[in-house]
C-alpha cells in the first residue's frame, strides 16, 4: 500500500519505508480532511516514493520554512516574442533596442484579477510573519511548513542528498483549490527535487609511466587558441548561474588561481543567492575561475538558485540590476523537466506535462533576451542519449534543457589531437601535475570522446520547441549532407530546435580548489559554455563602445556571421555523440561531426579576431545605412 488515499491508515512516507504510524486515528483524520475537500480541489501530484539518490529523514517540524513560487498565467505571449526576434534580429531596424524591465512586465502581465485570486487564497491561510513578493506574472512565499500544509492540504517531510543538500517537500498528495488551478501554471517548490547537474567530472591520473605528454588546459591555452585580443577595462558584466543551494567557490582559491596563472587578480563584484565558500564546489570553482579568466577585467557575477529553471529565470529577470551574459552549466532531459527520479516521464510533480515547463521558462528566456542579456547553455556531458538514458534503451533521442531552448546559445565541447607545447612563458600551474603534463598552446580540435574525456557532448533536436528561423539554413545542410548518417526518423523530429550552436575546449581543464588538495583537473560541457561566454564578452564590449549597449541574444548574428564568414568559426569535423557518461552500448544512436554545422559541434570554435572584424562590420553597414 503506497500514499494515503481515503480508507488508508498509514501515511504515504511510512508506507514508503514500511512502517505504521504510532497513531492510526491521526492518519485517518488526516486522510479523511483531505477527502473532504477532493470536490473543491485539484490534485497536483501525489508522490509515493522517495527519488534515488535522496533519503527521507522525518517529518518537518511546523516552523521550519519553505519557499515556493506560483506562475501565474501570462498574456501577450506573441506579441513577446515577436519583440524579441526584432531586438535580436541584426537585420531588423530594432536590433539593440531592448526594453526594460517595467515595459515587458506591462506586456505580459497576468490579468488583475488572476492575481487578486492568487492574493486572497494566500491571504487567507498564511500567518503574518510570511514573506509575500509579488511580480507582474508570478507570487513569491516564503513561510512556514504549518502555512504550505495549510494552503496545499499536504504533509512537509525532510529529506537528505547523498552529498549532503537537505530540503523540505511533500510525501503524498498536494492540491489547491479549483478556481487556483485555473488562473496558475503550476507551483514550483513544493513537489519539485532537484535536478542533477550536467557535468562530468574527469580527473587526470598521473601515468606509472611516461611516454607522452598530456595536454593541460589553461587560461592562456584558451586566450592564445581562440585569438582573444589583450584584455582591457571593460563595462561587460559576467557571471556564471548555479542551483540548488549549490555551495559555491573559494574565494581564496580564486586568489591563488590567478596568482599561479600569472594572471592579473579578478574579483566578483555581485554574490546573488546562496552562498557558502567554506565548503566549495567542483562546479561552481570551475565556472567562476573560467569565465573571469578568459574574460579578462570584466564585471564579474556570481549567482544561485535554490530551486530549478523556472525559479531562477523568474527571480533574475525581476531583479533591478543583472548582469549583461550568464553561463549556465545545468540540465536535464527536456522531456523530464521536474522529473523526481529518472523513471518518471513527466512533469506530474507540478500538475503538468514538461511541455508546459519547456513553454513557461522559454518565455522567461524571452524576457531576460529583452532585457539584452546573452544566455550561455552546456549541451550536456552524455551525448544524443542523454543522462536520462546512459544504458540507451529507450527507443528515442533525449533532449537537454535548457539547452535545447532557441533563445541561448548551446555550447558543446572540444578536446585536443596533436597537441602543441608553445605556450611562451608557461605559468606556476602549468607545472603542478608534475613530469608528463605540460599546458598545450593549441592543436587539431575534435569533438570530446568517451575514452579520451571521459564524458561525450550533448546535442541533438527539441522534442517541444520548432526550429528558429536563425538555423534553418545551417541544420537543412547538415540534414541533406549527412541523411545516411543520421539515426532512425523516429528517434528525433528534424523540424525542431536543433543544438549546440557553438563548441569551445572543455578537456583537462586546470582549476585550484584547496579543499581538494590544490590543482586538479576536469572537464565537461561545463567547461566549454564559461569559456564561450568570456570569449563572448569581446564582443559584447565592443558592441558597448560603439553603441552604449550589449548584443542580447546572440544566436541571430552568430549564425548571420557563419553564413556569411564561415573563418570566423573553427570548424571541428572528427567526432561524434553517440556514446553515453555510461559506455557506448550497440543500442546507442547519435550523430557525427560533419563539416558545417552538426548536432556535436554546432557552427564551431571561436576565431575571436575575426568575429570582431564580423561586428565592426555589421555596425559600419549599420551607421552607413543611418546616415543615408
Amino acid at each position: 500500500m503506497l500514499g494515503c488515499s481515503c480508507g488508508d491508515i498509514m501515511c504515504a512516507a511510512d508506507c514508503h519505508l514500511g512502517k505504521t504510524l504510532n497513531s492510526v486515528s491521526e492518519s485517518v483524520k488526516t486522510c479523511a480532511s483531505s477527502c473532504a475537500s477532493t470536490s473543491e480541489r485539484v490534485t497536483l501530484y501525489d508522490r509515493k516514493v522517495v527519488p534515488p539518490t535522496w533519503h527521507f529523514v522525518s517529518r518537518a517540524l511546523p516552523h521550519q520554512q519553505m519557499h515556493f513560487l506560483v506562475a501565474v498565467k501570462q498574456q501577450n505571449l506573441k506579441e513577446l516574442e515577436a519583440k524579441f526576434w526584432d531586438v535580436s534580429d541584426p537585420k531588423s531596424k530594432s536590433w539593440q533596442q531592448f526594453m526594460t524591465k517595467e515595459d515587458i512586465g506591462k506586456l505580459i502581465a497576468a490579468k488583475p484579477e488572476d492575481m487578486g485570486t492568487v492574493k486572497k487564497w494566500l491571504k487567507a491561510s498564511l500567518a503574518t510573519d510570511a514573506v509575500v513578493t509579488t511580480s507582474v506574472d508570478g507570487v513569491e512565499v516564503r513561510c512556514s511548513t504549518k502555512d504550505v500544509e495549510r494552503l496545499f492540504d499536504t504533509e512537509i517531510f525532510s529529506y537528505t542528498h547523498d552529498n549532503g543538500h537537505a530540503l523540505l517537500r511533500t510525501m503524498g498528495a498536494h492540491s489547491v483549490p479549483k478556481y487556483i488551478s485555473d488562473v496558475i501554471d503550476f507551483v514550483e517548490g513544493i513537489a519539485d527535487f532537484p535536478m542533477h547537474r550536467t557535468s562530468a567530472r574527469r580527473h587526470v591520473e598521473k601515468p606509472k609511466e611516461i611516454t607522452s605528454t598530456t595536454a593541460l588546459t589553461a587560461p592562456q591555452t584558451l586566450l592564445k587558441m581562440y585569438g582573444v585580443p589583450a584584455a582591457k577595462v571593460s563595462k561587460v558584466s559576467v557571471g556564471p548561474v548555479e542551483f540548488h543551494h549549490d555551495t559555491s567557490y573559494n574565494k581564496q582559491d580564486l586568489v591563488t588561481f590567478f596568482k599561479q596563472l600569472d594572471l592579473p587578480d579578478q574579483t566578483v563584484s555581485d554574490i546573488v543567492g546562496p552562498y557558502n565558500g567554506e565548503i566549495p564546489d567542483e562546479e561552481a570553482t570551475l565556472d567562476v575561475q573560467y569565465i573571469t579568466s578568459i574574460g579578462e577585467k570584466q564585471v564579474n557575477w556570481y549567482w544561485t538558485a535554490d530551486n530549478w529553471m523556472y525559479q531562477w529565470s523568474h527571480d533574475f529577470f525581476n531583479a533591478a540590476s543583472i548582469p549583461d551574459e550568464v553561463s549556465i552549466s545545468w540540465g536535464w532531459a527536456e522531456d523530464q523537466q521536474c522529473a523526481s527520479f529518472i523513471s518518471s516521464a513527466t512533469c506530474s510533480c507540478l500538475g503538468i506535462d514538461p511541455a508546459t515547463y519547456v513553454a513557461r521558462v522559454n518565455t522567461e528566456f524571452q524576457k531576460i533576451g529583452l532585457r539584452g542579456v546573452s544566455i550561455f547553455v552546456s549541451s550536456g556531458d552524455s551525448g544524443a542519449n542523454g543522462r536520462t538514458d546512459n544504458k540507451c534503451t529507450d527507443k528515442v533521442l533525449h533532449a537537454s534543457f535548457p539547452a535545447s531552448s532557441p533563445y541561448v546559445t548551446a555550447v558543446g565541447a572540444t578536446m585536443l589531437t596533436n597537441p602543441k607545447f608553445d605556450l611562451e612563458t608557461p605559468p606556476p600551474a602549468c607545472s603542478a601535475m608534475g613530469a608528463g603534463f605540460a599546458c598545450a598552446s593549441g592543436g587539431t580540435e575534435v569533438a570530446v570522446s568517451l575514452t579520451a574525456a571521459g564524458f561525450t557532448s550533448g546535442g541533438g533536436f527539441s522534442t517541444y520547441t520548432a526550429m528558429p528561423a536563425y538555423q534553418k539554413m545551417a541544420v537543412e545542410h547538415y540534414l541533406t549532407e549527412e541523411a545516411s548518417k543520421l539515426p532512425p526518423s523516429t528517434y528525433f523530429n528534424q523540424s525542431k530546435r536543433a543544438y549546440p550552436d557553438v563548441a569551445s575546449m572543455g578537456n583537462n581543464f586546470l582549476i585550484y580548489m584547496s579543499s581538494n588538495g590544490g590543482w586538479t583537473t576536469t572537464g565537461g560541457t561545463s567547461a566549454s559554455t564559461p569559456t564561450f561566454a568570456g570569449v563572448s564578452a569581446y564582443l559584447n564590449d565592443y558592441s558597448y563602445n560603439k553603441t552604449g549597449k550589449p548584443l542580447g541574444f546572440l544566436n541571430p548574428l552568430l549564425y548571420q556571421m557563419f553564413a556569411e564568414e564561415p573563418t570566423a568559426f573553427t570548424d571541428v569535423t572528427v567526432g561524434d555523440n553517440k556514446c553515453t557518461e555510461a559506455g557506448c552500448f550497440s543500442t546507442c544512436k547519435g550523430y557525427e561531426a560533419a563539416t558545417g554545422w552538426d548536432p556535436v559541434t554546432g557552427m564551431g570554435t571561436p576565431n575571436t579576431a575575426k568575429m570582431l572584424a564580423y561586428i565592426e562590420k555589421q555596425f559600419a553597414m549599420r551607421d552607413a545605412t543611418i546616415v543615408v
